[in-house]
């Protein structure tokens, strides 16, 4: 229960770091994590700057991690404390935010050791999937022409 006293200590809404309006900043955090990566592929595959984006592994491990935790905190606050935070809508969201992050971190690590383990990841994210090249070709058949041909010349010779 919040007393006077916790709120004296620890501000208005003491569960909660205090913001001028109603917002909440890791959702827009977990987004531009997210987002953070995806442009930093982008930008490794187009400059062949590969090497560099690992280097970061480590770091960005670590960051994800602390964000990670930082969302369990305050579900525990938000727990320990409910109906306390102004914003009750903006809590709801704490699991969503957690479980995306955690499903970016999860798509990650362990995978990511080595330097040939981020390539592979890269390389899936610019490959089309069976599905997709199957979805494709069903679209786009080859043209007649193809078939009507006579002549084969990629045939090897008797």
């Amino acid at each position: 229960m919040v007393t006077p006293m916790l709120r004296e200590l620890a501000g208005p809404f003491p569960p909660f770091f205090w913001f001028e309006e109603p917002g909440f900043p890791y959702e827009r955090g977990v987004r531009h994590l997210v987002d953070a990566w995806d442009r930093a592929c982008h930008q490794a595959i187009q400059s062949g700057s590969v090497e560099e984006l690992h280097a970061a592994r480590d770091d960005y491990q670590a960051v994800l991690t602390g964000h990670i935790k930082v969302l369990d905190g305050y579900s525990v606050l938000a727990n320990r404390f409910s109906g306390e935070y102004p914003h009750p809508e903006l809590v709801n969201r704490l699991p969503r935010l957690r479980d995306q992050l955690q499903k970016h971190y999860d798509s990650l690590f362990p995978r990511w050791q080595v330097l040939e383990d981020l390539e592979t990841i890269l390389l899936e994210r610019v490959s089309l999937s069976n599905d997709q090249l199957k979805e494709l070709a069903a679209k786009n058949p080859p043209p007649q022409a193809w078939f009507d041909e006579a002549d084969d010349t990629l045939a090897t010779p008797e």
